[in-house]
């Protein structure tokens, strides 16, 4: 659990909010203010800032955690620019040249940063904040003197930006205009769901409205609003009032009328510190104190050399706790790592023990190994074929193989017997050739081949002009079958 205090500081006034978050959500715990002497002198008085701030903090149930602040809009620069899609992860290396013609100080003595407002597929659009370094280590001494070191600084009417998170659902697909009239210049914020997409700080506040000009402060926000609606497409629903004027009804219903608007206050949660009427008065400071709770990007000055110290302050004092829950992290990964090893070791075993199973009946041969089962698989099936090893097509085949090719020989008749196995039989040729000499050479090559066992020479006969008529009787017997060098080469 952690205490945030938002701390508003002006010439005439500090505002504290304190926010106290945890894991499953934020209470604001207590308002608080104090004035200060308003003369021209009394901002550079550091030990009357530290009374009005020292008064802020005793209001806290204890001391915060965190402390959030703002610089004057009117000491940095606020746009909105427009870049390609494609270097949003470099905008923070683009965006001084895009802001360096447009500046009045030279941007290598300031401090940069940036916030996505708006995205399409083409385009993103950021607000853009430029500050001198001489105004941030300025804002960051006048606070320190005064007791107080803030982790993060946000910058002019941007610093609502936070009033999304406290707010949550009541702002959502809404565009509104906050409105803070201060002592000397009037901050300006839109607000569409919640993301601040414009902020401006004009010159003149409660000053102009004392001396009996708040016409002029009427036509500066009416060329602000306008300046808005160039800018950004969504028209805005109403204006939240904030600041020393927001429990002031004449005050609204001036607004209403300058800019066409219907104005209300910002629904800041109830604490004990303020009351229904005066609590719109706290805004900056709520808005301030939700950053902490923000899950987006939003500007802070704290960059570079003014990078707040209290975040490494932070991670030492947690240092304990935080390499305990690294080494959690690290024993949860090598418990589930071990898991999941057990899990694919297992279903290895039981593929491997199928494999040998489906192995040893389809190959002849148990294997475990899945590349020792693919040599086997390639080098052909080591099973009894159920079909016959050399059937009647066979000895067909190996008697057109064995009859000369010098020879012209007519085949009158041909009777094939083989048993089922393939391994034993015989076949009966009779047929006419050239000479006695031709039969015998048909013989021959008949019992070159490996199945042919015996030969029977039968009669011969004349036929036809000085042709002979032969019969022969081979048994087939492939029981022992293997491969044989013929007699002669074909």
């Amino acid at each position: 659990m952690s205490l945030v205090l938002g701390l508003e500081v002006t010439t005439r006034v500090v505002r504290g909010a304190f926010l106290r978050t945890a894991l499953r959500g934020s209470e604001m715990e207590q308002y608080a203010e104090a004035p200060l002497p308003y003369s021209a002198d009394s901002g550079l008085e550091a030990d009357v800032l530290q009374t009005a701030i020292a008064q802020v903090l005793a209001e806290g149930v204890r001391p915060p955690d965190r402390i959030i602040a703002s610089l004057n809009g009117e000491a940095a620069s606020l746009r909105l620019i427009d870049l390609p899609a494609g270097v949003e992860k470099k905008a923070g290396e683009v965006l001084p040249g895009e802001l360096g013609s447009v500046l009045p100080f030279d941007i290598d003595d300031a401090i940069v940063d940036y916030q996505v407002v708006d995205r399409s597929e083409s385009t993103i659009q950021l607000m853009a904040v430029a500050a001198p370094r001489r105004n941030v280590a300025e804002r960051l001494e006048e606070l320190r003197s005064a007791g107080v070191d803030p982790s993060e600084l946000a910058v002019g009417a941007a610093a609502f930006d936070g009033l999304g998170a406290l707010l949550g659902e009541s702002l959502q697909d809404k565009t509104v205009i906050v409105i803070d009239v201060g002592p000397e210049n009037t901050d300006f914020a839109a607000l569409t769901h919640g993301r601040c997409t414009f902020a401006r700080t004009l010159s003149g506040g409660m000053d102009l409205v004392e001396s009996g000009r708040r016409a002029q402060l009427g036509a500066a926000l009416q060329r602000t609003l306008a300046s808005y609606r160039a800018q950004r497409a969504e028209e805005p629903s109403m204006v939240l009032l904030s600041g020393e004027t927001a429990p002031m009804e004449s005050a609204r219903s001036w607004l209403t009328e300058q800019l066409g608007i219907a104005c209300g206050v910002a629904p800041l949660p109830a604490a004990p510190g303020a009351d229904e009427e005066t609590r719109p008065k706290f805004a900056k400071a709520a808005a301030l104190a939700s950053r902490a709770i923000s899950r987006r990007k939003q500007l802070n000055l704290r960059q570079g050399e003014f990078a707040s110290a209290a975040a490494a302050g932070e991670l030492r004092k947690h240092a304990r706790l935080i390499a305990v829950c690294f080494a959690a992290v690290i024993l949860a990964f090598g418990v589930s790592l071990l898991a999941r090893y057990r899990v694919a070791r297992a279903e290895q075993e039981r593929l491997t023990g199928t494999l040998a199973e489906v192995s040893k009946d389809l190959l002849g041969e148990e294997t475990r190994s899945a590349l020792h089962a693919r040599e086997i698989l390639t080098a052909g099936p080591r099973i009894d074929d159920p079909l016959p090893r050399f059937d009647a097509y066979d000895v067909l085949e190996a008697i057109s193989e064995s009859i000369p090719a010098d020879i012209q020989h007519d085949t009158r008749r041909l009777l094939i017997e083989i048993d089922d196995d393939g391994d034993n039989g015989r076949f009966e040729i009779q047929g006419t050739v050239g000479s006695i000499a031709e039969r015998d050479r048909l013989v021959d090559d008949l019992q070159a081949h490996a199945c042919f066992a015996e030969a029977e020479k039968g009669s011969i006969s004349n036929a036809v002009g000085d042709r002979k008529d032969y019969k022969l009787v081979v048994k087939v017997d492939c029981e022992e079958a293997v491969a044989r060098p013929k007699k002669k080469e074909r």
